[in-house]
């Protein structure tokens, strides 16, 4: 995981008394713990958004319920077919206008989708407030447990993305400065050994 070799992290771990053991060596086995530590940390934390996103949506879906309702609508206009942009692809529905009597002598009419055989003059379903004014359907208990678990999910993945990336930083810049760090070990070794031959001649 993240180019890391477990085997050669448990041999280089921060807890090792193996001597030869370099500084640079502790600190990336120690930074590749607290990472694994974090990824892990972040599963109960994201059972925690997951458990609060639905606990709202549930919430708002009996206020909703409780402060609408659902009414027969009467279609008053011969079905028609539309196609709607969704997405990638092009829906197709029928569009028909319907009119509603909510509160009791207040009349209302809107263009709305209907089911697939419906007629003029038939009625269908449709939810309103207390003004009569037209409102989408209070979400389903289904519907807010996958929302409660995508959002869970999408928590622990931003919070894994997150630290692998710091995790990669902090190795590509450890890897550079081994490496110059190898150039002045080398530097010096070679003008030691230059020194060495000049002394011998």
């Amino acid at each position: 995981m993240f180019g890391y070799d477990f085997a050669r992290w448990w041999r280089l771990a921060p807890w090792s008394t193996n001597s030869l053991m370099r500084g640079r060596d502790r600190t990336a086995a120690l930074a590749f713990a607290c990472a694994m530590a974090a990824i892990l940390g972040l599963v109960p934390f994201a059972a925690l958004v997951g458990s609060l996103t639905y606990a709202d949506l549930d919430a708002e879906s009996v206020r909703k319920s409780a402060t609408t309702q659902q009414i027969d609508a009467v279609v008053t206009t011969e079905p028609t077919l539309r196609s709607q942009p969704s997405g990638t692809v092009d829906v197709i529905d029928h569009y028909a206008t319907v009119a509603w009597e909510w509160p009791p002598g207040q009349l209302h009419s809107d263009e709305i989708r209907v089911p697939d055989g419906t007629e003029r003059g038939g009625t269908v379903p449709t939810r309103v407030d207390a003004e009569g004014r037209r409102v989408a359907e209070p979400s389903s208990a289904t519907s807010n447990v996958l929302l409660g678990i995508a959002a869970a999910v999408g928590f622990w993945v931003v919070g894994t993305v997150v630290v692998a990336t710091s995790l990669v930083a902090t190795r590509y810049f450890d890897r550079r400065a081994r490496m110059r760090q190898w150039d002045r070990d080398w530097l010096k070794f070679e003008t030691e050994r230059g020194r060495t031959r000049g002394d011998s001649a």
